[in-house]
């Protein structure tokens, strides 16, 4: 999804939560400083704006004189999720979905899957206080977890959604059971989607990994395959020198701790990065190397940016 295709709402709530994240970041002297070192870091953004999203949609719909909040919040569940598979996850939702606002035990039946969908999700986001679980083809998947909502202008909105995205059931149906305790009322968006192609390890990056240990030539040369691939795509992100951390400082010659590749991709990199040069070059040997070589959790790492 570009951002032309983003609802003004959608990248006004995107465009407030980068502000917030800058707005922390840049509180010193020195430049805003940014580390990209695995998906898992796009993936809490995403997740933070999840969250944002569907409490923020839920209290702005409860402030809108005559407006239906549950309307309103499947508008806002529905937002959310998308955001999450397509730009969190780069996949794409299928078929037609499905939303209920219930108490009790509710079934949402998704029916026959939809040519091409492998995956099912949803999000479900508690109303008031107490447990709910969820299932997906009879097995759980989420649950029980305890609600604490919190009520504003009148409307109980959860304190946060719950979002994910599991394999289709293998019977071919896709059925979605949530029960509540008591009289706990829920609301739960759930569709039909198709996962991307995550690209499979390099030939390369697998022989640098299956002695579980990476040497540091090893690190550099699957970041110059990362740097290929990305190059190759039409995303080069320049010359990024090994950088090591000594007394606070980064700096690109030891003594210190790392080294490491301190580095970032532009936004239009990002679904090559995230589905084919990264998980096929460097994803493995990353990994192993930050858990042989920890970064300092506090380290105002000073990245270089691709155009």
């Amino acid at each position: 999804m570009n951002d032309s295709d983003i609802s003004p709402r959608l990248a006004a709530m995107r465009d407030a939560l980068v502000a917030d994240v800058d707005a922390v970041r840049s509180g010193g002297t020195r430049p805003p400083r940014r580390l990209w070192a695995s998906r898992g870091t796009v993936a809490a953004v995403v997740g933070a704006f999840l969250v944002g999203s569907a409490v923020t949609g839920g209290i702005t719909a409860a402030a809108l004189p005559g407006a239906d909040p549950d309307a309103a919040l499947e508008s806002s569940l529905a937002t959310s999720t998308r955001y999450q598979v397509e730009e969190g996850n780069h996949g794409r939702l299928l078929g037609t979905p499905r939303f209920t606002v219930a108490s009790g035990h509710a079934t949402l039946d998704l029916g026959a899957p939809p040519a091409g969908a492998d995956r099912v999700t949803l999000t479900w986001e508690c109303l008031d206080r107490g447990t709910v679980t969820v299932e997906l083809g009879g097995s759980a998947i989420d649950g029980p977890t305890s609600c604490a909502p919190s009520s504003r202008t009148g409307r109980a909105t959860s304190v946060g959604s719950q979002w994910g995205m599991y394999p289709a059931p293998a019977s071919g149906q896709a059925a979605v059971s949530v029960s509540g305790s008591g009289a706990t009322r829920y609301a739960v968006w759930a569709s039909w989607a198709k996962a991307a192609t995550i690209a499979r390890p390099s030939v390369q990056q697998h022989a640098a990994t299956a002695d579980h240990v990476v040497t540091r030539d090893e690190y550099t040369a699957a970041f110059n395959r990362l740097e290929g691939c990305l190059a190759q795509a039409g995303h080069p992100i320049g010359t990024v020198p090994l950088s090591w951390f000594s007394n606070g400082v980064w700096t690109q010659r030891p003594p210190g701790s790392g080294p490491w590749y301190v580095y970032s991709t532009s936004s239009a990199a990002t679904e090559v990065f995230d589905t084919q040069c990264y998980p096929r070059e460097f994803e493995d040997v990353d990994d192993v190397w930050q858990s042989e070589h920890p970064m300092p959790t506090d380290s105002p790492a000073q990245s270089s940016t691709g155009g």
